[in-house]
């Protein structure tokens, strides 16, 4: 019997429905066998906890009593609210297991939905009508909390035989099926893939050569499409050295398009001299075997010079022959300039680390010829009468002062600018108060008060210790210049997503050219710098906290005579932490 070859297709699909459809009828037949010998299996395996969970009652007692609302087993064992044999049976025989007084579970390793015991919970169902309607012990399937089990109940009798309790044990279905449903799953799945299979075979028959065609076009789209995708200038050539494929980044690099460029050799795209290196490192990959890989440099379509790392590889046909290559061109001028870069700012801190190394040095030699003078000048002081001598000395003791100041100051500057301090939540009210202590001798000398007006619940992110040096500073400036007996504010708000803190004074005020100048190291508004008693360095230290601060500084002043008030701005460190930070700065580093 002949079938037309038109209805060859049709056949094979029919056969292939049929085939599928018998498989899952067997398969059905015997998923039916293999559960009823699973569950076959949970029975028994519930007959032998139960037999346990007995076992374990008799250890520790032959009768069951109830009395003042408990249940007991023995002389004085008792069952209430005790999971020790549940937990056993449990870790014995796999079994959940459960000790009901009257109806009640009143032990048991049942769990609800929140994690806790079912402790207090009722027996219902099929056991509950067995067990105390019928008398009779139950094996069976039973719903326990919304869930379905393979349970085992035995009624608890008294010393008369009237049944006080129960005892149960148990499996989750899902649990115990859970290797039937794996299987079940497995071979549905076969089934399905089969047949699928099957089907797809009868239709690639009809139309297997268009089907080829169309994968093959989708699989080309696709590989250009992902070539594309990627940043770096990718390129294949032919045994002859010829362009057959790249990508839109080295189109981008050739300066050309795809359909100008393919077919052509280095020699008709680079100066002859470049060619000629591009064809000699091809040639030495293409007669050996591996990954060459080396740097270059390359200028790209738009006249830029770029650093770039080749990496290519050579392809050989099935006899051997080098067939090809591939390469990737990668950028690596931003890579460079990152390395010059740190190199830049490795000789920057190394050259910050002398500085201050240094400083400390300084200031320690500095220190040691002025210590006695400190302790002398006064003593010579009180000897001498002479008003003329009492203020030489006088100016003496400013100048050593000064020259201290100078030393402590300029080491403070240099710690602060040889890096960036670790920004944690500091509360803002109590490193200000802190501060105000440690000048309230200052104040005091001029007779100068000080509110601090900022809210107990402000945080800011920064550096405790530093943050304390800015405001030591900022006080005393404002301290030197307040009219005497004046008066100075501290304040701080949240502004435009930053905090910004205030030190008003009412002082000497500056002229408006003086306002941007003042932070600049060693100026003084003094035009013939005979002011003793500053540095000029105490505003100039404030400019750099902040900036290591990522904040801003400035100063505003209605005039000379009518005061003047420093801004700054802070990044506020939201709600205040958990946790208490240290009011003072005594564990943090500059």
């Amino acid at each position: 019997m002949r079938i037309s070859t038109s209805k060859i297709p049709v056949v094979v699909l029919l056969s292939a429905v049929s085939i599928a459809l018998v498989m899952m009828a067997a398969s059905h037949l015997m998923l039916g066998q293999i559960r009823q010998e699973a569950v076959r299996q949970a029975t028994k395996q519930q007959e032998s906890s139960m037999s346990a969970l007995w076992e374990q009652m008799a250890r520790r007692g032959r009768n069951f009593r109830i009395e003042d609302g408990k249940l007991y087993v023995g002389d004085y064992y008792v069952l209430n609210d005790n999971n020790e044999i549940p937990d056993r049976i449990f870790a014995i025989t796999g079994s959940r297991a459960t000790i009901f007084m009257g109806d009640t579970r009143v032990a048991t390793n049942i769990m609800r939905a929140d994690g806790t015991r079912a402790i207090g919970t009722r027996m219902m169902g099929p056991a509950y009508r067995a067990v105390f309607g019928e008398g009779t012990r139950y094996r069976g399937e039973a719903d326990i909390l919304g869930i379905s089990y393979f349970t085992a109940y035995d009624p608890v009798r008294d010393a008369r035989g009237k049944i006080i309790g129960a005892l149960f044990v148990g499996v989750k279905q899902s649990e115990y099926l859970a290797r039937y449903d794996s299987i079940n799953l497995k071979i549905r799945a076969v089934n399905v893939m089969l047949a699928a299979i099957f089907v797809l075979l009868a239709v690639l028959l009809i139309q297997l050569r268009k089907r080829s065609e169309i994968a093959v076009q989708q699989q080309l789209a696709f590989q250009q499409l992902l070539l594309d995708t990627i940043p770096s200038p990718i390129f294949s050539k032919d045994a002859q050295g010829r362009y057959n494929l790249c990508n839109k980044a080295f189109q981008a690099y050739v300066g050309m398009p795809r359909e100008e460029l393919l077919g052509k050799t280095v020699f008709e795209l680079w100066p002859k001299e470049l060619a000629q290196e591009y064809w000699r490192m091809d040639q030495v990959i293409m007669e050996s075997s591996g990954t060459q890989i080396y740097e270059s440099q390359v200028k790209y379509a738009d006249g830029t010079l770029h650093d770039v790392l080749f990496h290519k590889a050579a392809f050989r046909d099935e006899r051997g022959t080098p067939a090809g290559l591939v390469g990737v061109i990668l950028d690596i001028t931003e890579r460079k300039e990152a390395e010059m870069e740190n190199s830049r700012l490795a000789a920057q801190m190394h050259q910050s680390r002398m500085i201050e190394s240094l400083m400390i040095q300084l200031n320690h030699d500095l220190n040691t010829p002025l210590t006695p003078l400190f302790a002398l000048l006064p003593m010579i002081q009180k000897q001498v009468d002479d008003p003329g001598l009492r203020r030489m000395l006088e100016i003496c003791q400013q100048c050593a002062n000064q020259i201290k100041g100078l030393a402590e100051k300029s080491l403070d500057l240099v710690r602060i600018s040889s890096g960036h301090p670790q920004l944690i939540p500091v509360k803002l009210a109590g490193t200000a108060e802190f501060a105000r202590g440690e000048v309230a001798n200052t104040l005091s000398l001029r007779g100068v008060t000080c509110h601090n007006d900022i809210p107990a619940d402000l945080w800011v992110l920064g550096s405790a210790e530093q943050l304390s040096l800015l405001f030591r500073n900022l006080l005393t400036n404002a301290a030197r210049y307040a009219c005497a007996n004046g008066h100075i504010v501290l304040g701080a708000a949240p502004k435009d997503g930053m905090v910004q803190v205030c030190v008003q004074d009412d002082g000497e005020g500056l002229d408006q050219e003086h306002l941007a100048l003042v932070f600049n190291e060693f100026f003084k508004t003094d035009p013939a710098r005979q002011d003793v008693n500053t540095q000029g360095l105490g505003l100039a230290i404030c400019k750099r906290i902040i900036a290591n601060h990522d904040g801003r500084i400035w100063a505003e002043s209605p005039g000379k005579g009518q005061g003047t008030t420093i801004f700054l701005t802070l990044n506020p460190a939201g709600d205040a932490p958990g946790e208490a930070k240290p009011d003072h700065p005594g564990s943090y580093e500059i």
